[in-house]
């Protein structure tokens, strides 16, 4: 898309709507559930012999609450019923009882996203305590940073590795009493409480014990706090934002207002339940609703094949999964003989067709419903049986999805709901209807809840019953965040269309003020590099500077297939970035990818990185979102060329 200077995020010459229609929440007041718990038992109660939970792991690693242990090294899918997964949540409620947990106590969950970590989280909860995760892969430092603001009790940790780091901090930490380790139970220091002891220290509680719980959780209201969750922290410090079950418990509700997810559906989860996105739309969602939840394995690459296995109906993920999806079906497509090449760009076309007919909100002719059928039997079925072949909806959020992948899963059957929320928000703002959707924008708000655009600054302001409290012991930042009257500052910059819908542009604090004073949003660009079967991450910059480069990432894979079948030797990434041919493949593939973007928009030079972006090296949010600074103060001599006025040509 082609912008001028007065569509530049912060101009007052914005055009569009300042204010969208508020639709009101439907659910009667008297229907409503009191805390997260009481939604969970609600559906214990409808659902009972249901499958809720799956998960895959290997006979020998036994879960402690199933009580078997088979001599067999092959993987295997095993699950839960809801009434089985409500009797696991009381089992570890009242271990963690007898470990000295009540309400208003804090509990630390850090661990990759599995079963274990719903049942202690709802556990914790149950009893009146504050949940408070910790990412697994944050360093010790951060840990004991998030420990100590929160000041809790107890930790859950996932292995002996995550026990030792907590034990290395714990003498900084002087809340901790109990570190509970969900594996390994042979390899634990001492002091460090196994999760199948908890389970045998449960079996010991007295009838009235159990009762005491019931009580508990059954006085829980939407005002009890039920978890803090600090941000990700690009520029400083996490801050630990604090939600209610209130806010929890309306994500649900307004969710199911307004997309259909049934008991039928099999979510597949993957995103770490650390996150409030996963924790929300991946849990509290599907399990709220009497859907089941599959997890997928730990390690990334197993995703594809987990997809197949489980053929989930719904999956709950970022936008990088749907570029790589569509990055490898167009490089396989490429890579084809011709006569397959024109097969896929026919039927895409048709799928670019029926977009058309959605937008115009006009049914498929019968002429293009027979060609339909016909490029879905060719192409279409093909690439769907990779994801299972029974998604529904793929729920995309966190971060900007080109409108051009979500045009393209809706041409094989398979919708794309981009929604959009912050930790803060708990963090349901907004999602495309599966009715109204449109691919570039986030949807229209969610009931009850008010949204405009400054139109001063452009930024999204939201009000609604999922803004969080404040942050936790930090009264400026909470005040700066919310005013008065309640309208939350997102940070984020947008546009509402004709329908109400958001477009969300960029962050305030991402925009970039060119030399001469203009305005460039880098994310969009960012977004459509993606596009690039040759590109895995991209990263614009050029504040106050006299133009933008960009730094890429290369799809290392698909750039080795490109170099070997273009009479490039093998040698490795840092040589091959080198190469003057590549780097002349890749000036290509920016001006191509953002040919629509302003003049003063396009970078003018192009840097190649001899590796991807890593949360390891601290480049990345667990999150996945770039630091952009850190990402400078790690790649000098990249960014230097960028913007180096004597180094020859520019690559935009």
């Amino acid at each position: 898309m082609t912008r001028d200077s007065s569509d530049d995020p912060g101009s007052s010459a914005a055009k569009g709507k300042t204010t969208a229609a508020f639709e009101p929440l439907t659910l009667p007041v008297e229907q409503r559930a009191s805390s997260v718990v009481d939604l969970i038992h609600r559906a214990v109660v409808e659902h009972g012999p249901k499958e809720a939970l799956r998960w895959k792991l290997p006979r020998t690693r036994r879960q402690a609450r199933d009580g078997v242990a088979e001599a067999d090294e092959q993987a295997i899918w095993r699950s839960t019923t809801y009434a089985e997964t409500w009797r696991w949540i009381r089992d570890v409620a009242l271990a963690l009882r007898q470990l000295g947990i009540r309400r208003g106590d804090h509990v630390c969950i850090v661990s990759r996203t599995r079963p274990a970590w719903l049942v202690a989280d709802l556990a914790s909860m149950s009893l009146g305590a504050v949940s408070c995760p910790i990412y697994p892969s944050s360093e010790a430092s951060q840990a004991a940073f998030i420990i100590n603001n929160v000041g809790a009790k107890l930790i859950f940790v996932e292995n002996a590795q995550q026990a030792a780091k907590i034990e290395s901090i714990r003498a900084e930490c002087p809340t901790i009493e109990t570190i509970v380790a969900f594996d390994d139970r042979e390899k634990l220091a001492d002091g460090v409480v196994s999760f199948d002891d908890m389970f045998e220290n449960a079996a010991e509680s007295r009838p009235d014990e159990e009762a005491e719980w019931d009580r508990e959780w059954r006085s829980l209201s939407r005002d009890d706090v039920a978890t803090i969750i600090h941000t990700s922290g690009t520029t400083a410090n996490p801050k630990g934002a604090i939600l209610t079950h209130g806010n929890l418990v309306f994500n649900y509700e307004a969710v199911t207002q307004v997309v259909d997810f049934t008991p039928d559906d099999l979510f597949l989860s993957w995103l770490p339940l650390s996150h409030i996105y996963e924790r929300v739309a991946g849990m509290v969602v599907p399990l709220g609703r009497g859907c089941g939840i599959a997890y997928a394995e730990p390690i990334v690459e197993r995703l594809p094949a987990n997809m197949a296995e489980v053929r989930p109906t719904v999956m709950v993920a970022v936008p990088r999964l749907y570029e790589r999806v569509y990055a490898r079906v167009l490089a396989a497509v490429e890579s084809g003989p011709p006569i397959r090449q024109r097969i896929f760009h026919w039927a895409a076309g048709l799928g670019a067709k029926k977009y058309a007919n959605h937008l115009a909100g006009r049914g498929n002719s019968p002429w293009l419903s027979l060609q339909l059928k016909i490029a879905d039997r060719l192409v279409y079925e093909k690439i769907r049986a990779r994801t299972g072949g029974r998604v529904r909806y793929f729920v995309s959020g966190s971060a900007p999805l080109s409108g051009e992948i979500g045009e393209f899963f809706y041409g094989l059957g398979m919708l794309v709901l981009e929604g959009y929320g912050l930790t803060e928000t708990s963090p349901f703002v907004s999602i495309n209807r599966p009715e109204t959707f449109k691919f570039g924008t986030v949807g229209q708000p969610a009931p009850d809840t008010e949204v405009k655009i400054n139109p001063a600054t452009g930024e999204i302001m939201v009000r609604g019953p999922q803004i969080m409290r404040g942050y936790l012991n930090a009264p400026e930042d909470t005040a700066a965040a919310i005013e008065p009257d309640g309208w939350f500052h997102t940070g984020d910059i947008g546009e509402l269309d004709e329908a109400g819908r958001i477009r969300i542009t960029d962050r305030l604090k991402n925009i970039i003020v060119l030399g001469n004073g203009k305005n460039v949003s880098p994310a969009p660009m960012e977004a459509a590099l993606y596009t690039s079967p040759l590109i895995s991450q991209a990263v614009v910059l050029g504040d106050r500077q006299n133009y933008t480069g960009v730094l890429i990432a290369p799809d290392f894979e698909e750039l080795e297939r490109w170099a070997a079948a273009n009479g490039i030797t093998e040698m490795p990434p840092e040589q091959l970035v080198e190469q003057k041919a590549v780097q002349k493949l890749y000036d290509g593939e920016v001006k191509r990818a953002l040919a629509n973007f302003g003049a003063h928009e396009r970078p003018r030079r192009t840097a190649l990185l001899p590796r991807l972006l890593s949360e390891e090296e601290g480049e990345l949010t667990p999150s996945l979102k770039t630091k952009k600074r850190i990402v400078i103060e790690k790649w000098p001599d990249k960014v230097a060329y960028l913007f180096d006025e004597k180094g020859g040509d520019a690559a935009g």
